[in-house]
C-alpha cells in the first residue's frame, strides 16, 4: 500500500528511520489495539475452519438429496447471495462499528451452523439451504467489518501484508479441517448415512465454540481505526471527500475483478473431490479425495504465506500478474490432464489463486481513507461472484463434462491480470525491511495520531 507523506519537519526529525511492515501490531501499540488485531486474527482462522467444515460434506450432500452438480452448488450460492447486502452493512458500520459488526458475524455464523442439525433430520434440503444463507450473512459481515480492521490495526504500510496473513490464517485453518475430519468419521462410515451422526456432532461443536467467540468480541474494546484509514489515502487527493466509489476505477474494477476470481475458486473449492472422484480424471476414493483436501488446503495456505511475504518485497500488483499467468497455464493443464498430473495441477492452481482475494481487495482501497468503509461493502459484494459463478459451473458440469468445466477460471484470471497490471503503473513501491527509506506521516495528521504505531 501506498506509503503515507509527511510535513518535511516531521521527516528531519525522524531521519533515516527503518519501517515496519511486520504484519502484527507495533510492539508500542495501544493494548486494546493489539488484543483486537489478535481477536480478528482467531476469527479469521477459526471462521475458515468452521466454513471449510460446513462445505467439505458437498459430495455427502449429493447423494443424502440426491443432487445433481448444479443442485449442489446451491449451498454454495446460498452462503454467498447475502453479499448482495455488503454495501448496506458498509453504511451501517460508522453508525455500529467494527467491532460491534463482528459480534454480528459471530452470532449469525452460530445461528447458522445450528440450523444445519434440523435440516439433516428433517431430509430438508431447503432447511440446509437457509442454514448456509444465515451463514453467509455471518460471513458477510466478518469480512466487511474484519478485511478494514486487518488494514488499520497496525502501521500503514503493512495493511496488504496483514490482510494476507489473516487470510491466511484462515487458509491453514481450513489444511486442519479436512485432516481433523479423517480422524473424527472412522474410515468405516463409508455411507453418507455412516457420516450423519458424526456431521451433526460435528456442526453442534462448532455452534459452541461460536457462541464463545460471539462474548470474546463483546468484551473486546473498542478501537478508532479510522485516522489510520486516512493515512493510507494521505498520497490520494480527494481521499476523505464525499462522491460516488463507482467513480473510482480502481473501485468498480476492483469489484468485478474479485466477483469473477472468487467465483472461480469457489467453483474450485466446491468440485475439488467431485474432480479428483471423477473416473474419467483421478478416479480417487471418497477418503482419498478427502486427505488430498488437506494438501490442498495446505498448498493454498503456503501460497498466501509466500504471497504475505513477497509483498513486502515486491509491488503487490505485481505478484499479482505473475501468479495470474501461471494460474491460466495450470488451468488449462487441468482441463485435459489424467491421473497423478490432474491432481497436481489443481493443486497448483490453488497455490497461485490464494493470494488474489487480499491482494485485489488491498488494490482496490488503497488510498481511500475515510470511504474505506463503504468500498469494502462494495468490494464485499463480489462473493456474490461465489453464488453465480459455481451454479453456471455446475451446469456446465451437467453438460459438457465436470472436466472441461473449469475452462470457466480462465476469464476470471485474465481479469485479474488486467487488473494488476493496470494498477502496477498507479500504485508505490514497497518499501523492503531494513531500508534505509524514512516512513514519512501524513502531513494532516496529528502527532497523537501517528504515536500508537511509530517505532
Amino acid at each position: 500500500m501506498t506509503d503515507p507523506s509527511s510535513s518535511s519537519s516531521e521527516h528531519k526529525r525522524r531521519g533515516a528511520e527503518v519501517p515496519s511492515l511486520d504484519p502484527r501490531p507495533s510492539t508500542l501499540a495501544p493494548p486494546s489495539a493489539r488484543a483486537l488485531l489478535y481477536t480478528v486474527y482467531f476469527i479469521y482462522f477459526f471462521c475458515g475452519m468452521a466454513l471449510c467444515f460446513e462445505g467439505a460434506f458437498n459430495p455427502e450432500f449429493k447423494d443424502f438429496f440426491h443432487l445433481n452438480y448444479q443442485q449442489q452448488q446451491y449451498t454454495t450460492f446460498a452462503k454467498n447471495i447475502p453479499f448482495v447486502l455488503a454495501v448496506g452493512i458498509g453504511f451501517l458500520i460508522p453508525r455500529v462499528g467494527y467491532k460491534n459488526c463482528l459480534s454480528i458475524a459471530m452470532a449469525l455464523f452460530a445461528a447458522g451452523t445450528l440450523l444445519l442439525v434440523p435440516g439433516l433430520q428433517s431430509g430438508d434440503y431447503a432447511v440446509v439451504l437457509g442454514a448456509f444463507f444465515v451463514i453467509g450473512m455471518g460471513f458477510n459481515f466478518e469480512l466487511v467489518a474484519g478485511n478494514p480492521l486487518l488494514s488499520g490495526l497496525g502501521p500503514p504500510g503493512g495493511g496488504a501484508s496483514r490482510l494476507n496473513l489473516g487470510n491466511a490464517l484462515g487458509a491453514v485453518a481450513q489444511i486442519i479441517a479436512p485432516f481433523m475430519l479423517t480422524l473424527i468419521i472412522p474410515a468405516s462410515a463409508v455411507g453418507v448415512m455412516g457420516k450423519m451422526p458424526y456431521m451433526k456432532g460435528l456442526f453442534l461443536t462448532i455452534r459452541v465454540v461460536l457462541i464463545g467467540i460471539f462474548f470474546l468480541t463483546l468484551m473486546a474494546r473498542t478501537v478508532d481505526i479510522s485516522a489510520s484509514l486516512r493515512s493510507t489515502g494521505g498520497n490520494s487527493a480527494g481521499a476523505g471527500q464525499a462522491g460516488s466509489l463507482w467513480a473510482r476505477p480502481q473501485v468498480w474494477l476492483g469489484f468485478v475483478t474479485i466477483f469473477l476470481v472468487l467465483g472461480a475458486e469457489a467453483g474450485l473449492f466446491g468440485l475439488f473431490r467431485n474432480y479428483l472422484e471423477d473416473p474419467a480424471v483421478a478416479g480417487v476414493s471418497s477418503r482419498a479425495s478427502q486427505q488430498l483436501f488437506t494438501v490442498y488446503f495446505a498448498v493454498f495456505a503456503f501460497g498466501r504465506l509466500a504471497g504475505s511475504w513477497a509483498q513486502k518485497r515486491v509491488k503487490p500488483a505485481h505478484t499479482l500478474a505473475f501468479n495470474a499467468v501461471a494460474a491460466l497455464l495450470f488451468v488449462g493443464l487441468m482441463m485435459v490432464a489424467k491421473g497423478g498430473l490432474a491432481i497436481a495441477s489443481i493443486m497448483v492452481v490453488g497455490f497461485f489463486v490464494s493470494i488474489f482475494f487480499p491482494t485485489l481487495y488491498s488494490l482496490a482501497i488503497e488510498g481511500l481513507g475515510e470511504q474505506t468503509a463503504k468500498a469494502s461493502g462494495l468490494l464485499a459484494m463480489g462473493f456474490l461472484g461465489c453464488a453465480a459463478l459455481p451454479i453456471v459451473q455446475g451446469r456446465l458440469a451437467d453438460t459438457i463434462g465436470l472436466q472441461r468445466s473449469f475452462g470457466i477460471c480462465v476469464v476470471p484470471y485474465l481479469f485479474a491480470l488486467f487488473y494488476a497490471l493496470n494498477r502496477s503503473r498507479t500504485t508505490a513501491e514497497p518499501v523492503a525491511i531494513g531500508s534505509p527509506k524514512a516512513v514519512p506521516a501524513p502531513a494532516h495528521q496529528t502527532e497523537s495520531d501517528r504515536a500508537p504505531y511509530e517505532k
